[in-house]
């Protein structure tokens, strides 16, 4: 499935393209696949998910898989959790991917993106900017393969 282009960052009062935040292709060009891919999208209506129990996995395209990507986390041999999260894994009822329950592999970035401009890329009544350092570090520092149902994408 191929996307148009989605890193222009328009001005939010004349909506002109302003600038190139590269980092908008990969969460528009899955909206857009979402949205446009037959076994996706929605009713006909526009209003139910056409399949919203689907797993979905993102990768990046220079991944190189070494074993099969999975739904199910609950193998502790399979499943690598830094000493830092352990508690967080150890307390979740379930290691599978559900509705409510995505999984993500950690994201070297961590709390960094902290420091990006958020009012530019979020706006500016953003709650990525409510973050703290401590909940930014064990809980958003996710990254590729993301991994959760449809409906939670």
């Amino acid at each position: 499935h191929f996307t148009p282009h989605f890193s222009g960052v328009k001005d939010e009062e004349t909506g002109k393209v302003k600038g190139d935040y590269k980092f908008f292709n990969k969460p528009f060009g899955l909206k857009h696949f979402m949205e446009n891919f037959h076994l996706l999208g929605f009713d006909r209506g526009g209003k139910e998910m056409k399949n919203p129990n689907d797993v979905i996995i993102l990768t990046d395209p220079d991944f190189l898989l070494l074993r099969p990507l999975t739904d199910d986390f609950s193998n502790t041999r399979e499943t690598l959790v830094g000493k830092r999260r352990k508690h967080v894994y150890d307390k979740k009822d379930s290691h599978i991917v559900t509705h409510g329950n995505p999984y993500a592999q950690t994201y070297g970035l961590g709390t960094q993106w902290r420091t990006f401009d958020l009012d530019d890329i979020a706006g500016p009544n953003s709650p990525a900017k409510d973050v703290s350092q401590r909940d930014g570090g064990l809980y958003y520092p996710g990254g590729p393969p993301y991994i959760a149902t449809a409906k939670d994408m």
